[in-house]
This record gives C-alpha cells, sequence and structure tokens, in this order.
C-alpha cells in the first residue's frame, strides 16, 4: 500500500455491509453494574431524624430566649422614656420656681420684703478728706502688732 498525504477510501462510498460491519465494530457494550445498591441502615435513618429534632428543638429555644429579650428590652425601653420625660418635667419646675419673678413674688409673700422706694435712699455726702488704710495682717507686720499689743497691755498697768 501506497502511503499518501491523504487516505481517499475514507471518503468513498461504502456499501450497506461495510456500513454495517463498521457500526458493530464501533457500537458501544453496555455492561451491567454489578454492584450491590447500598441500603441505608435504619440506623442512619434514626440518627438523622434524631439530629433533625434537635436542632428544631435548639432553634426553637433560641427564638423563644430571643422574644423575651426582646420583650425585656422593650419593657425598659418604655420605662427609660417615661423618666427621660419626668426629668424634663422637673426641670421645667425647677426652672419655674429659681426664675426671678418667683423669687420676687416668695420674698415677698412669705418673708414680706418690699421694693424700695424712693422714700427709703439715703445719700451721703463725701467731700471731706478721704483716707484709705490698708490693714497689715501679714508676715512681720502682724509680729510687730502683737509686740505693739502686747506693750499696751503691760503699760496699763505700770504706773508711770
Amino acid at each position: 500500500m501506497v502511503e499518501v498525504a491523504y487516505n481517499l477510501e475514507n471518503f468513498a462510498a461504502k456499501t450497506a455491509e461495510q456500513h454495517d460491519k463498521e457500526l458493530k465494530t464501533r457500537s458501544l457494550r453496555i455492561i451491567k453494574n454489578r454492584r450491590k445498591a447500598k441500603v441505608i441502615a435504619p440506623v442512619k435513618i434514626i440518627l438523622a431524624s434524631a439530629m433533625a429534632i434537635v436542632i428544631s428543638v435548639i432553634m426553637i429555644y433560641s427564638q423563644v430566649v430571643l422574644t423575651e429579650l426582646t420583650s425585656e428590652v422593650s419593657f425598659y425601653e418604655n420605662q427609660l422614656v417615661e423618666l427621660n420625660t419626668e426629668y424634663v418635667r422637673l426641670q421645667g419646675e425647677l426652672e419655674a420656681t429659681t426664675s426671678i419673678k418667683t423669687l420676687e413674688e416668695a420674698a415677698e409673700t412669705k418673708l414680706g420684703l418690699t421694693k424700695i422706694d424712693s422714700s427709703q435712699v439715703e445719700y451721703v455726702n463725701l467731700t471731706g478728706t478721704d483716707e484709705i488704710s490698708v490693714a497689715h495682717t501679714g508676715g512681720k507686720y502682724l509680729v510687730k502688732q502683737y509686740w505693739d499689743n502686747f506693750v499696751e497691755f503691760i503699760a496699763e498697768y505700770l504706773p508711770f
């Protein structure tokens, strides 16, 4: 047989017999599975069911706890709102009692005080000589003051 670049016999028309022969040689054989089908053990079914039940119970319990905690948080939030409202009310009362008008009314009614009128004003004339004196109360002046007081005290009782 001569080798050529292309084998044109592959493309030539084939007879029905050749075609059937090729199909038989090319066809796949079906092999039956010889393994036995796995049988799920009843123990595995029971364990899987038990796990599903346990997980369901845990989820239900966690939802119950979550609901209880949510209601508790809601209760405390409501209490906080009420206390904040009370705080604002008390702040208003405090401001009302410490206002100038309230203090003036309390001074007039409870203490009997009245506002100054022009007859109560007394003017002082300071046209004389003004003198400013500073009290020496610290350091060496304090010791000197004590010494002078002591000398005056003794001088009162000594005959001169």
